[in-house]
């Protein structure tokens, strides 16, 4: 079934609650609910919020996508605005669709922002972070790159355009899971994340 994953993620946010976030990011009506886990919150609708450590999390796949926009949304701004001082993380993927997305903002300004589907990069601000420059320095992308290579080979309508697009793609989406690891210790894909600990509110 693949990852589905719609979460922001705030850091330094040690004197916030989680029922202060609906407030923040202009939802003031929304009134707390059941308790689940981080992994569950990713496919229910609506919008769920928790607190580890000192990071916020809010799950929202109605959220996340205000943060690909050549121009920031409200709620980047508003954000921005209640956070100044916190790193804020979007990180996005849906390997149903083959969707991955991450936004970065640090220092109140944005970063970094990567977004697309179908090895077709819909955003590509912002200069390269750590994470991005070891994927394409991993030899294990070797792999990847002959397999590639082989298609080329064999399928004359596989053009060196969409070959580009495929590894921008790819670095990009193992670059996520190795940017996921900033905000759960490990990343969410290896035993012993906190992403499986991690429990978060319903807001409704």
């Amino acid at each position: 079934m693949g990852f589905k994953i719609y979460i922001i993620a705030i850091t330094n946010a040690m004197n916030v609650s989680i029922t202060d976030i609906p407030k923040k990011i202009g939802l003031d009506e929304l009134k707390p609910g059941n308790e689940i886990s981080l992994n569950e919150a990713q496919r229910e609708n609506g919008i769920s919020i928790g607190k580890y450590n000192e990071t916020i999390f809010i799950v929202g796949g109605d959220l996340v996508f205000q943060f690909y926009n050549k121009q920031q949304s409200e709620l980047e701004k508003r954000l921005i605005k209640e956070f100044p001082k916190s790193e804020i993380a979007i990180l996005t993927l849906d390997q149903t669709t083959d969707f991955f997305g991450y936004n970065i903002i640090s220092e109140s300004k944005r970063k970094r922002v990567i977004a697309g589907a179908d090895s077709e990069l819909e955003i590509d601000f912002g200069e390269k972070i750590p994470e991005e420059i070891e994927v394409a320095k991993d030899p294990h992308l070797n792999f990847f790159l002959e397999e590639l290579n082989e298609i080329r080979k064999t399928d004359k309508s596989f053009t060196e355009k969409q070959m580009k697009s495929a590894i921008k793609h790819e670095i990009g989406v193992r670059s996520f899971f190795k940017l996921t690891s900033r905000y759960f210790e490990k990343r969410i894909d290896e035993i012993g994340s906190n992403y499986n600990k991690i429990k978060v509110t319903r807001f409704e």
